[in-house]
């Protein structure tokens, strides 16, 4: 019989974010009884500052942890631990930085022994864990390749609007090259499962033009009328109700969005834009095409505002509602 409950690994992200605010928000937001919330940070930093949110949080040590540790009904802090001084709320800085990360890294080893079933991961600073010497693009990369898998893709998901994109986090410059009729076929091929699973019917996908208006027959490019379009070709011919390539400056527009369950986007601005426009406080980062489920708030650090207790935990419990979906389905 397939276990129903869900231990869900949650980072705080960066402690000097909003991360510990919201991440514990949301997990004290949680109704369905299934899901056994894992907060993975530093005690001293929680009781600093958020002791509150926390009250009531079993305390255990990262390499206390155990098989059999995790009960229904309960919840539980994984203290990091780390010998630096407590970080003070919107003063983010390369310790921060070195510190998100530990939280990272300890959530995937609690994966890999198979303590968690899911990775919630709070906000953080690329640019200060970059400045650790870690090479750090963002968390769908680093979690790939910490696990030794190499296609992982970044969706972006709500109740009304969802878009997968088929590069991530590279610059424009090198967008082109990096796309090819494979690699388009098989984001629309990992969409189509992804969003299959979530919404329990197959959905219906567009896929925008990676150049405007699709190239305009010619005058602008060839490369959607030859790549794109024949990478919609085969996802048809492989039983796929897709549609495509559209020009995304009308693809995007709300109505037209909304006839979709998925819209597959060239690039992360292209998709990221109209999506945060729309669903800011509601959408969730998925990351798909790993053995890992890992999801997190759709927002950042916001360092001017940390600290406060006036940022949304909304983005947060719907992140932890579709890791615990996505976890679900895979222990069935």
């Amino acid at each position: 019989m397939a276990r129903t409950d869900i231990r869900l690994g949650v980072t705080l992200g960066d402690p000097a974010g909003i991360g510990p605010e919201v991440m514990l928000g949301a997990a004290n937001r949680i109704e369905d009884p299934s899901i056994i919330p894992i907060i993975i940070g530093r005690s001293s930093v929680v009781d600093r500052w958020y002791g509150d949110l926390a009250a009531g949080y079993e305390r255990l040590r990262a390499e206390d942890v155990a098989a059999g540790n995790f009960h229904r009904g309960a919840k539980y802090l994984i203290d990091v631990g780390g010998s630096r001084e407590d970080p003070v709320p919107g003063r983010g800085s390369v310790e921060t930085g070195h510190e998100s990360k530990a939280y990272i890294d300890a959530g995937i080893g609690l994966w890999r022994q198979g303590l968690i079933d899911a990775l919630v991961t709070g906000p953080v600073n690329k640019g200060f864990i970059e400045k650790t010497g870690c090479g750090f693009t963002g968390h769908t990369e680093y979690i790939a390749d910490a696990i030794g898998e190499n296609d992982p893709k970044m969706m972006m998901f709500s109740c009304d609007y969802r878009v997968l994109l088929v590069t991530t986090h590279i610059p424009i410059a090198e967008v082109t090259a990096a796309i090819s009729v494979e690699r388009i076929l098989g984001t629309i091929r990992a969409g189509w499962e992804a969003v299959s699973i979530i919404d329990e019917r197959a959905p219906r996908i567009g896929v925008t033009g990676l150049d405007p208006h699709c190239g305009d027959d010619g005058a602008i490019g060839h490369f959607d009328s030859s790549i794109t379009a024949e990478a919609v070709r085969l996802a048809r011919c492989a039983g796929i109700d897709v549609e495509g390539p559209m020009a995304a400056d009308t693809l995007f527009l709300p109505d037209r969005w909304r006839r979709y369950g998925l819209v597959i986007a060239h690039y992360h601005d292209q998709g990221l834009i109209p999506f945060k426009m729309l669903a800011f406080e509601t959408g969730v980062n998925v990351t798909i095409g790993l053995s890992m489920v890992r999801t997190s708030p759709d927002h950042g650090t916001a360092y001017d505002i940390a600290g406060r207790r006036i940022a949304s935990s909304g983005s947060a419990l719907e992140a932890m509602k579709v890791a615990r979906l996505l976890a679900s389905r895979k222990l069935a």
